[in-house]
């Protein structure tokens, strides 16, 4: 282990294990928490490019070890800590795609390596009776997580949340009408500014500087939660490009919650404005602006019933129809909001890859432009409109079964960037098929999981998902014919406490 990971790993278990030396036995209460998952997926092979290579990635284990713990030392102060010890590939298959432009590629079983230990929250809670005040590194979450998603486990969606974004904040949060009765007390102003640890866009360890302003303003009660969250970016990544970005996000939910019977209604919108020069365009040599949009819709309803809870969910994230025109207008959902288990996570992230492969071969392009980094989606929507129906039912406590249909459409002409190259700017698919259709196509998704209590508050959970991925008209060959039907399974293993 490098020595700066000691000096970390001694500060976060002193954190740990001793904080009754800050507190009388009386004032101090405590929560343990953490979870060793193993994650298997199999995957089939599918078509990249025209000349039908894939990436190989058939199958793969994942294992990850988070523990952490909560603790109050008295009624004000309290203080938040975890760790991630392993994550990682255990074994499985390989995949080289576009490393040197992507963060997700699987080249070697890092699933023991003591390298990846990081530490994910540490952070201090000052809880007075008018404002709390909160101090470190934290997680960062705002409503539906299609922006800011912290990567908790979602157990009414497919697939599993890895990374969770992360920032070192310095964060207060009041209630400015806390002298008036009724709702208008409950209205919470927070404001906060700091760097970014992690995200999709940024990473403090590996020399990106994104330094972040936000404010929010949001009414919680029992059931209803509204609000709107505005961040503003200025970063400096280590390869030399840079970001200015403002988001406005408004984030709106009715929920009975679980247990409960009652609607569901949760709406979720973002706005994104600024400029880069991650991208340069030729007829913007400097740089491009940004102006792109996404929003989300749910509605559903929960049934006293076996806990049954029927969901649609409406997406919408705006694509780039127009790629030289100064302005980039595609818009991505965050890693960790996943839709389905095999369009996006599975079939874009390997079709997006090899895009930014090709797009950056000296021997097709010559010298690649600046944001060919960015054409690799690493699992991200983006670019999309879909329809995602699912069902959740408990037929027995410890058991959750979940069923799901998504059905997608490129938001913009479907395009691969190489190929609409190699037609002069016509929009062409992976298979070298001109103006294809925005038909993504259908998937069909089910799932079954199970949790078990051992002894105290330790549960061994487990459980498998499998996805059908039918391919749509914008996948079409030149010859008219398509691939076929591709499917994932993947399977978890789990001890949580």
């Amino acid at each position: 282990m490098k020595p700066y990971l000691v000096a970390v790993f001694a500060v976060s278990v002193g954190l740990l294990s001793t904080p009754c030396a800050l507190a009388d036995d009386s004032d101090y209460d405590y929560d343990f928490f953490g979870q060793w998952r193993f994650v298997y997926s199999h995957a089939q092979d599918f078509p990249l490019n025209a000349a039908g290579e894939a990436s190989g990635l058939r199958w793969y284990l994942d294992q990850r070890l988070d523990v952490g713990t909560r603790q109050s030392l008295g009624d004000l102060l309290s203080v938040t800590a975890e760790l991630r010890i392993f994550y990682g590939q255990a074994a499985g298959d390989f995949d080289h795609i576009a490393s040197e432009f992507r963060t997700d590629t699987r080249e070697t079983w890092r699933g023991w390596d003591l390298d990846r230990f990081d530490v994910r929250q540490l952070w201090l809670s000052w809880n007075s009776p008018w404002f709390q005040l909160r101090i470190g590194q934290m997680y960062s979450n705002w409503g539906l997580g299609m922006l800011a998603n912290d990567g908790r486990p979602d157990p009414d969606r497919f697939g599993f949340r890895d990374q969770g974004d992360i920032s070192e904040r310095l964060l207060l949060a009041t209630r400015p009408l806390a002298m008036l009765s009724g709702w208008p007390s409950k209205i919470i102003l927070a404001l906060g500014g700091g760097l970014v640890y992690r995200d999709e866009n940024c990473n403090l360890r590996d020399g990106d500087l994104g330094a972040e302003v936000i404010g929010s303003l949001f009414y919680r009660d029992e059931g209803i939660d509204v609000g709107m969250y505005v961040a503003g970016r200025l970063q400096e990544d280590d390869a030399g490009t840079s970001l200015t970005a403002t988001a406005i996000d408004i984030f709106a939910r009715i929920d009975a919650g679980q247990g409960y019977q009652g609607l569901l209604l949760a709406a979720e919108l973002a706005i994104l404005t600024g400029s880069t020069d991650r991208v340069i365009q030729a007829e913007r040599p400097g740089g491009v602006d940004i102006s792109a949009f996404g929003a989300v819709l749910r509605a559903g309803w929960h049934f006293g019933f076996l806990d049954l809870l029927p969901v649609l969910e409406i997406g919408y994230a705006s694509g780039d129809p127009d790629p030289h025109d100064g302005t980039v207008t595609a818009f991505s959902f965050d890693p960790d909001y996943k839709v389905g288990l095999v369009l996006f996570d599975t079939v874009m992230r390997g079709i997006t890859a090899m895009s930014a492969a090709e797009s950056a071969d000296p021997e097709r392009v010559g010298l690649p432009l600046p944001g060919t980094d960015m054409l690799a989606s690493k699992g991200s929507l983006s670019g999309t409109i879909y329809i995602n129906p699912t069902v959740r039912i408990k037929p027995l406590e410890q058991m959750t079964l979940l069923a799901g249909f998504l059905y997608a459409w490129s938001s913009a002409p479907f395009a691969q960037s190489y190929q609409t190259f190699k037609n002069g700017g016509v929009a062409t698919n992976p298979y070298g098929l001109v103006n294809p259709g925005r038909d993504l196509g259908c998937e069909l998704d089910l799932g079954v999981d199970w949790k078990q209590p051992i002894f105290g508050d330790v549960d061994l959970a487990g459980g498998f998902q499998v996805g059908w991925f039918f391919p749509g008209s914008a996948f079409d060959y030149p010859d008219g014919s398509r691939p076929g039907i591709i499917s994932r399974f993947i399977g978890r293993l789990a001890l949580e406490w």
